[in-house]
């Protein structure tokens, strides 16, 4: 098991696809540590690898070489079945296009994670009443995504990622549609949850977001670093 302190960590992890004769390295060799209590940002131009780190952090695929532990599992001994489970009860997930379910109102959509941790519905439902509480949004939990204004809707896909109480976040562009007003509600709101204890990732190229760090790492070319790069934020 990862020191209890570290939510994620990433130990010489690379991920390199293979097509035909060309070999493309989409992560080289790269160390990471993201701590409780930490909002980290990842920033980097398009291409440097930071979808792949996220998706790694995430969960959603194995690294091709070295470690990535979540919540201490080492996630390449870990069966699919058993990275879905870590995905649902440990990971929450906020991404730049909301990925709201439109038939669905507000309350509806948070409610799915705990629907599918086939969780009691009364257990459920005041769980859910809660997320959106903490976000602001308890008016709102009636309206169907298309009533919703953007910032509106990205706060509901925290309320929805936040749910099920996991212990890591994984933030991609989550402030890339919205304006200065709903940037500042949104990070606050994000904010306070890394403060709560949460550990947050976010992969951006919103300069905003700046002021709301704890820490930032940089891509580049597919390797990570703590050296500000020139162009990360483009």
């Amino acid at each position: 098991m990862a020191t209890s302190e570290y939510v994620a960590q990433l130990r010489q992890a690379s991920k390199v696809y293979q097509t035909g004769d060309t070999t493309i390295t989409a992560l080289a060799p790269s160390d990471l540590d993201l701590r409780a209590g930490e909002m980290l940002l990842i920033v980097g131009p398009s291409g440097s690898g930071k979808t792949t780190l996220l998706s790694l952090l995430g969960c959603v695929m194995y690294p091709t070489k070295g470690q990535v532990l979540v919540n201490g599992y080492d996630i390449s001994q870990l069966t699919e079945s058993e990275l879905a489970e870590l995905r649902l009860h440990t990971i929450g997930f906020v991404f730049q296009s909301f990925n709201l379910i439109q038939p669905l109102t507000a309350e509806e959509n948070v409610l799915l994670p705990l629907r599918l941790q086939q969780v009691p519905l009364p257990a459920a439902r005041a769980r859910a009443a809660a997320a959106l509480a903490l976000v602001a949004m308890t008016d709102r939990a009636r309206q169907l995504p298309k009533e919703l204004s953007g910032g509106q809707q990205q706060r509901v896909a925290i309320a929805r990622a936040l749910v099920t109480e996991p212990t890591l976040i994984l933030c991609d562009e989550p402030t890339a549609s919205l304006d200065a007003r709903s940037v500042e509600v949104v990070m606050r709101e994000l904010k306070t949850l890394v403060q709560q204890g949460k550990a947050l990732a976010v992969v951006t190229h919103d300069l905003r977001l700046r002021s709301f760090a704890d820490r930032i790492v940089y891509m580049d070319e597919g390797r990570v670093t703590d050296v500000p790069q020139p162009d990360a934020l483009v």
